[in-house]
């Protein structure tokens, strides 16, 4: 995969929707755990398709070819009907059409793949064409990430875009931390370390390793609880040992941040972080906390900070609570920060 741009996962997005757009079938590759299927995911919901997700891995040559039966002395093949919408399959009730996501695309064996030809170019499953309005995209591992795949023939290669997606911690944040509001212990620590987000490397030794799949588990495990050192074990087993006890050391600072309700009677006076951590915590909880009642004295207390840190906290208000915008606060602090934020 050397030899090919790479792209961020917002502009995969955007590739995939051409390609799908013009008929075509993309075939997006990265490390494992950075959001393939979940873009996948929500191409079908914005555009109202009902997504079939089927692993190309567990399948056989018959799977995409269909099972053959006999009607009046002769055979014919049979699709799956549950696999693939063909023209006589009725559009799901409240959908407008169908996406097709064979994952795990080329860890198929070759005589899997070689069985897909006709579905990828042809867009037929033995002798019956897809719907008109079913989409076809494809997602698998990097080679050269030691995943198990298999090396694609020449013949598929020129049947497919081929699309190589690398993490961006930025559009991470913005479209899955904050959208999906994230323990603010996970987005202050990868804030201040966005290396953690993703850390691997295809010659791990470990049994699991950073990425944005496996921070997704670790918000699963501790929204609304304590992080504790005796489940440093369990924080180990789901983000790596090394960031697990990095992690749990620098919880500890959110012990020391400053209470809401002293910030809120006193927000020009009262104290200011000067440890990075603990602005990094402050502005992260206060995320939070903000609210329409909140907002002014919140925003006196922000704008005491430094740039860096008032940029986090008004972009992350702006997709977390975007009514915020018409607050008469948010006004003033965008003066002075419109040519940063936008």
């Amino acid at each position: 995969m050397s030899e090919l741009y790479t792209c961020t996962p917002r502009k995969a997005k955007e590739f995939i929707i051409d390609c799908v757009s013009s008929g075509l079938v993309p075939f997006v590759q990265s490390s494992p755990g950075i959001g393939k299927s979940s873009i996948m995911r929500e191409i079908a919901n914005e555009h109202n398709l009902k997504m079939i997700d089927h692993r190309l891995s567990t399948s056989e040559p018959s799977d995409l070819t269909g099972l053959p039966r006999f009607v009046n002395g002769f055979a014919e093949f049979v699709p799956f009907a549950d696999l693939f919408p063909v023209e006589s399959t009725p559009l799901p009730e409240g959908k407008d059409g169908f996406m097709l996501f064979m994952d795990e695309f080329n860890s198929a064996s070759k005589a899997v793949q070689g069985a897909s030809y006709k579905l990828i170019l042809d867009r037929m499953t033995g002798q019956h064409r897809l719907h008109e309005r079913c989409i076809i995209t494809a997602a698998g591992n990097l080679a050269t990430d030691r995943a198990i795949v298999n090396p694609i023939s020449t013949a598929m290669q020129s049947r497919l875009v081929h699309i190589h997606m690398v993490v961006s911690f930025k559009e991470w944040l913005e479209d899955v931390a904050i959208k999906q509001n994230y323990d603010p212990r996970i987005i202050s620590f990868l804030s201040q370390f966005e290396s953690k987000l993703m850390d691997f490397r295809p010659d791990h030794h470990g049994k699991t390793f950073a990425s944005p799949r496996t921070w997704e588990f670790m918000n699963r495990l501790i929204k609304g609880k304590e992080v504790t050192e005796d489940k440093a074990a369990l924080y180990a087993g789901t983000i790596t040992s090394e960031i697990a006890a990095e992690f749990v050391q620098y919880t500890k600072v959110f012990a020391s941040l400053v209470p809401l309700k002293v910030i809120l009677a006193d927000p020009e006076n009262c104290a200011v972080p000067a440890d990075v951590s603990l602005r990094y915590a402050t502005v992260t909880t206060l995320l939070e906390q903000v609210s329409a009642e909140t907002f002014d004295p919140i925003c006196k207390y922000i704008r005491r900070f430094d740039m860096s840190f008032q940029i986090l906290f008004f972009r992350s208000a702006m997709i977390r609570q975007p009514q915020l915008r018409e607050h008469p606060s948010f006004a003033l602090a965008m003066s002075a920060l419109a040519r940063y934020i936008y």
